[in-house]
């Protein structure tokens, strides 16, 4: 007899010794940790005195994003890892700046010591609140939402602040993730398939002027359906604060979004949209950026536009 062949079914036991065995290889296969699974909500936003009171939290790291290391060289938060925004994203024939592939992601990331319990503080530096948001949507899509923090005003602020700063490199262990792509970035088939769906709603975070169709290239006008909330109008570009949370609402309120939809968010390029992806978590939402925006669909003489008439 074949040492692998079994003449009698499996008893009551085996079966659920089986079951059991199913689920935990299916559970280890998939990468799903209870790191992964656990429901966290950190702040959205911290303030510099926030992070002064709790930069010794057990499993935070603070990542200070600017586009020219010496930047970082020349002075940061105690503690804090340097991180280039170029290491996230790629460019390709349809679209300047797209996510990065997830192994690409993940060296970066364990290589800054961030593991599935980390809370990530984004430091902004040199750099306007555009690039910081940028990241923290990239952070998301590879399942690390909940887990990251935005500081408001970034390093230019703790420093003027008075707040200790320092020039050392600082020492940590290199982290371990399991990266899981979330369904918060979508493409132009997406979009496409979608544009009637009513648990969508899109919105376009450019301009007036450019949703209404009085600017713009390659092709004026704004997507069908698609309602306008400026990202200009959610945060302070002098001092990289977003607005209250209170402001925040109140905008979002006026859209009138259904309760059971979520908002879809466009602009230019894909990165002044994140501007509002952040600011509709704060406001309750879960939202979604077409990463394409404008600089994809307006090129598609095939994919149709809107222009408000002028009176």
């Amino acid at each position: 007899m074949n040492a692998y062949h079994f003449s009698k079914k499996p008893n009551k036991t085996g079966r659920i010794l089986s079951v059991l065995f199913l689920m935990i290889f299916f559970i280890v296969g998939n990468g799903l940790t209870c790191a992964q699974i656990d429901e966290v909500n950190k702040p959205v936003l911290v303030t510099s005195q926030w992070l002064e009171e709790n930069i010794s939290e057990p499993g935070l790291v603070i990542l200070h994003i600017s586009v020219i290391i010496r930047n970082y060289e020349n002075g940061h938060i105690p503690a804090s890892r340097f991180l280039w925004p170029g290491w996230l994203s790629v460019s390709n024939e349809t679209e300047s700046t797209v996510p990065a592939g997830i192994k690409q992601i993940k060296k970066v990331l364990e290589g800054l010591g961030i593991s599935n319990k980390s809370h990530i503080v984004l430091c902004g530096s040199g750099v306007n609140l555009v690039v910081v948001s940028r990241v923290f949507v990239t952070l998301s899509h590879f399942g690390l939402a909940g887990r990251i923090s935005i500081l408001q005003g970034g390093f230019e602020e703790w420093k003027a602040s008075g707040r200790k700063v320092s020039s050392e490199k600082p020492e940590f262990k290199k982290g371990k993730l399991v990266l899981i792509k979330q369904d918060n970035i979508v493409d132009v088939g997406w979009m496409v398939r979608n544009l009637k769906n009513k648990t969508c709603y899109i919105i376009d975070a450019r301009s007036t002027a450019s949703y209404d169709g009085t600017s713009g290239t390659p092709r004026q006008g704004h997507i069908p359906g698609a309602m306008n909330l400026p990202a200009s109008s959610l945060y302070d570009a002098k001092t990289r604060h977003f607005v209250s949370e209170e402001k925040i609402k109140e905008l979002f309120n006026k859209l009138d979004i259904p309760q059971n939809a979520r908002p879809v968010f466009y602009c230019g390029t894909g990165n002044s949209a994140c501007i509002n992806y952040v600011a509709a978590i704060i406001a309750g939402h879960k939202p979604i950026l077409y990463d394409g925006s404008m600089e994809e669909w307006s090129s598609r003489l095939d994919l149709p536009m809107v222009k408000l008439k002028c009176p």
